[in-house]
């Protein structure tokens, strides 16, 4: 077959799990015999003439540059009119429909959109190209595509309903919605969008596989957390409150532990300043992702209080494959596959809940009980992912 895969971010721009997971996919559908092109975007430059066209392995990646790396540094109002080109499906439409009828593929599997122009869907649906979209966050419902604990009144907003309704006409002529989460599905129908179209909750592809057991150490020492170091991820929380929280583990007569930070963001610095009154906090900064393995064996326990709403954490997959236990934030996509792996969840920016959940690890190590895997559907190999695609496209046109 030949596949093409869009994902307005791809490496070496690489932002999040969803790049992670498209790379897995195209690898593991080359490696099986289909031929595979990536569409991106990269930043773009002054006076470029030519499009940049790499290659990654044996697939490849065609490369649109694009003025989307450079929206966080320009006003609300200059986003609010960028946005409209992928609204109005006028973004890309033409290089879209020259690209499917020169590459002329069997599927089309769509990520992220936004800046890729939503079209991408009506163009296959005119030339006959069956054609999904994977959904990996709230974009389609809000231009953000984050949705923050206490903040959900934003999606309700006319501005954010017009825009709903501007992008399920664009993104329904897709064959199939696919989802990791329940969660998501749920409330992408919640909000009527797109409630007609054929769904599918689908785990994202990963060959890895996950342990039956995790590992357990004797005793809590030292949490991990992994991201991009921002308010969103909960991670400016948890550090401001982390010499609080080993304030209360003294109380209750149990040793301190020490949190170690991976990841970078624009919240770094203000991390970085609590190091100097709090000694149980290291940031250690960006690391690729062959390093972070070695701090999940150094880790007793992961941590992730995500204050955005997630649609299916990857860290707490990678969490899951090294063997850690973790705790992880209770609402949307994050509390969902934290149950699905077994993972204890608490109330979202409670510190409270945090320690109660920590004294039920700390009890139940003590006990040297077996702490299991659960595996409830969350991992799913390349192969079998396009299969069910395959089978539920089929299944759409009966």
């Amino acid at each position: 077959m030949k596949i093409i895969i869009a994902n307005n971010v791809f490496f070496p721009y690489q932002r999040g799990g969803a790049e992670v997971v498209i790379k897995r996919l195209a690898e593991d559908w080359q490696k099986a015999g289909h031929e595979i092109k990536i569409v991106a975007l990269c930043p773009d430059k002054k006076n470029q003439t030519e499009e940049p066209l790499t290659s990654d392995g044996n697939f490849e990646t065609v490369f649109w540059p694009s003025s989307y790396y450079r929206l966080s540094s320009v006003s609300w109002l200059r986003r609010l009119l960028w946005h409209l080109s992928d609204c109005l499906g006028v973004r890309f439409m033409g290089r879209w429909a020259r690209l499917l009828l020169e590459f002329k593929p069997d599927l089309v599997v769509a990520n992220n959109l936004t800046g890729l122009g939503y079209s991408l869907h009506f163009c296959c649906w005119r030339l006959g190209i069956k054609s999904v979209q994977i959904i990996h966050d709230l974009q389609y419902l809000h231009p953000s595509g984050l949705m923050i604990f206490g903040q959900e009144q934003q999606f309700n907003s006319l501005a954010a309903i017009a825009y709903q309704r501007l992008t399920a006409s664009w993104l329904g002529y897709a064959k199939l919605l696919i989802s990791p989460s329940e969660w998501q599905i749920d409330y992408h129908q919640k909000r009527r969008w797109l409630r007609e179209n054929k769904w599918l909750r689908l785990a994202n592809a990963n060959e890895d596989n996950l342990p039956q057991n995790y590992n357990q150490p004797k005793q809590l020492k030292t949490a991990l957390f992994v991201g991009q170091l921002n308010q969103a991820k909960g991670i400016v929380w948890l550090a401001k409150n982390w010499s609080k929280f080993n304030q209360r583990l003294v109380e209750n007569n149990s040793e301190q532990v020490k949190l170690i930070i991976v990841g970078g963001g624009q919240a770094e610095n203000e991390i970085k300043a609590l190091t100097q009154t709090d000694q149980n906090l290291e940031v250690v900064g960006r690391v690729d992702s062959a390093k972070v393995a070695s701090y999940f064996k150094q880790a007793d326990i992961l941590i992730a209080p995500s204050f955005c709403y997630e649609n299916w954490p990857t860290i707490l997959i990678e969490a899951a494959t090294n063997g850690c236990l973790a705790i992880a934030s209770n609402h949307g996509g994050s509390g969902e596959l934290a149950k699905r792996l077994g993972f204890l969840s608490f109330e979202t920016g409670n510190l409270d809940s945090l320690f109660q959940v920590w004294q039920e690890i700390s009890q139940k190590i003590k006990k040297e009980e077996l702490w299991p895997c659960m595996n409830q559907e969350v991992v799913i190999k390349p192969q079998e992912y396009l299969n069910n695609i395959l089978n539920n496209i089929n299944q759409s046109n009966k």
